[in-house]
């Protein structure tokens, strides 16, 4: 088995039986995609020597195969057109079905000019193989339809690519436009073979030929099936990162939250499973029992924490973080030893408009309330609150 069927056929098939199972449900777009991807295993398996040997010595007459071939080629392409016009919303033509006859039309030309064509072995490149004029019509019929096909997908990406949301839409636009792009380039590489052996030149360079085609088709299904798998990659790597930014605050909501019950919100079962929503509920929960701790805290008391925290050796960000996470263990102590709150409410904890940026700042916060750094800094703040119940305090806590 070539390398070249190792790249291509699996990932075809693995992609065609994972979406299989939905297919009855899924939108006509979901179905044009499934049905070029079937197409195109079904091609490039075919394709496969040992089983192309087999087809051919089925039907007794060499090189059969590519005849399939090539035309279920045309058939994945006008699946593919349609495709990018669904995926893009394009108007629908008026004079649509003339693409459908176009197709009829050259799948009728490829079937008479392979009927006209004397045939080499199976084992020989078709466009290499032989110089009859009838095979440079049948190569003329395949490459058309492609190159037009293609060209078509290359204006529609580029005309409505630049109107797709910025992120994962955008991007699986981008790498359509780029595999149509390596498609178009895979037709000039051919017809420029064809033009060459059309002006007599017989050189050495033709056994690179085939090489070159399975390096541009290679790039192109690849680059295809990484723009269909990109949204779906990159809302995957979305919940990953949010439910790792949840189990990195988790631990600071539980200390907050335990001080001030009252700041939870129920949430029904059925949200539960929206990761982004899950943890908007911590950050802003943990904003509100910050807040409502922070009448115990002081500017004397950010001051002392944070000279406490700078006498450690921290700086910077980690200077803020173990500062900002001092005054909320001594906050909740404070709370939980029954201290009075005797100031008013205000922001004890960074706050920005951003869910990850904030999501992140809150994190660091939640590692540093592990830390003997602030452990020490919020038993000097309560020492100096005058609680003689320090010890019970920080059992609790």
């Amino acid at each position: 088995m070539r390398l070249f069927d190792l790249v291509v056929v699996p990932p075809l098939w693995l992609f065609v039986l994972w979406k299989a199972p939905g297919l009855r449900a899924a939108p006509r777009q979901d179905r044009l995609m499934w049905t070029m991807w079937l197409l195109w295993a079904v091609t490039f398996t075919m394709g496969v020597p040992a089983l192309r040997r087999v087809i051919d010595a089925a039907v007794g007459l060499a090189s059969f195969t590519n005849l399939p071939v090539h035309m279920l080629s045309l058939c994945a392409m006008g699946a593919l057109f349609a495709f990018i016009r669904e995926a893009t919303g394009a108007r629908e033509h008026p004079r649509a079905w003339l693409r459908w006859i176009l197709l009829g039309l050259a799948e009728a030309g490829l079937v008479a000019a392979f009927s006209a064509t004397p045939l080499p072995d199976g084992e020989s490149d078709l466009l290499t193989a032989t110089r009859s004029p009838m095979i440079t019509v049948y190569w003329m019929i395949f490459l058309g339809y492609v190159g037009y096909g293609v060209a078509s997908a290359i204006r529609l990406c580029w005309r409505y690519g630049r109107q797709a949301s910025p992120g994962p839409p955008r991007t699986s636009m981008q790498l359509l436009g780029l595999a149509s792009c390596f498609g178009l380039v895979y037709v000039v590489h051919r017809l420029a073979y064809l033009a060459v052996a059309a002006a007599g030149w017989t050189g050495n360079g033709t056994p690179g030929v085939a090489g070159t085609t399975q390096v541009l088709l290679a790039c192109t299904l690849l680059l295809l099936v990484a723009s269909v798998l990109w949204p779906s990659l990159a809302e995957q790597a979305r919940r990953l990162r949010l439910r790792r930014q949840t189990r990195a605050v988790r631990s600071l909501w539980q200390l907050l939250t335990a001080a001030t019950p009252d700041v939870i919100l129920p949430l029904p079962g059925g949200l539960r499973r929206d990761d982004e929503l899950v943890l908007y509920r911590y950050v802003i929960e943990i904003r509100d029992s910050a807040l409502a701790l922070s009448r115990h805290v002081s500017a004397e008391h950010r001051a002392t924490a944070r000279t406490a925290v700078a006498d450690a050796g921290l700086a910077d960000d980690d200077l803020d973080a173990a500062a900002e996470a001092a005054l909320l263990l001594f906050a909740v102590r404070a709370e939980r030893t029954g201290l009075p709150p005797r100031l008013a409410e205000h922001a004890l904890v960074q706050e920005s408009g951003d869910l990850d940026a904030e999501a992140a700042w809150l994190g660091k916060v939640a590692e540093a309330i592990g830390s003997p750094v602030a452990d020490a800094a919020a038993d000097l703040l309560l020492g100096g609150a005058g609680s003689g119940t320090y010890a019970a305090a920080r059992a609790l806590s």
